[in-house]
């Protein structure tokens, strides 16, 4: 499983255009077996500089999945939704451990690697 976490903030006059991005993103997310773990407003910043308003995380069976869609024609298309109306936008693809022990065990061995 890939997860990928997203954060960004609305360029202000374009909550029009981000909305219309998500409604038409869902059915794309479908197909690719994409889950959406949580999407939704920050609500405080425990530690670091992160200063980003929404935050979204959202789940792939794989890798590959999260490839496919990236470059799937309709999402395509709708992606200048998206990167019209957002700013600060951070999107990381994350590949979890099996456990915090495997991660314990790649750090200080280098190996465990999920």
């Amino acid at each position: 499983m890939i997860v990928v976490l997203n954060l960004f903030d609305i360029i202000p006059g374009r909550e029009k255009d981000y909305a219309e991005y998500l409604r038409r993103v869902q059915p794309i997310l479908d197909r690719y077996g994409a889950d959406v773990l949580v999407y939704g407003l920050t609500r405080m910043v425990y530690m670091g500089p992160c200063t980003q308003q929404y935050c979204g995380v959202i789940a792939y069976p794989g890798l590959k999945n999260l490839r496919d869609l990236s470059h799937d024609p309709e999402f395509e298309q709708i992606r200048p939704l998206r990167d019209n109306s957002t700013k600060n936008y951070v999107l990381t693809a994350i590949e979890g451990f099996e456990t915090m022990n495997h991660a314990a065990e790649y750090l200080e061995n280098g190996v465990g690697m999920p």
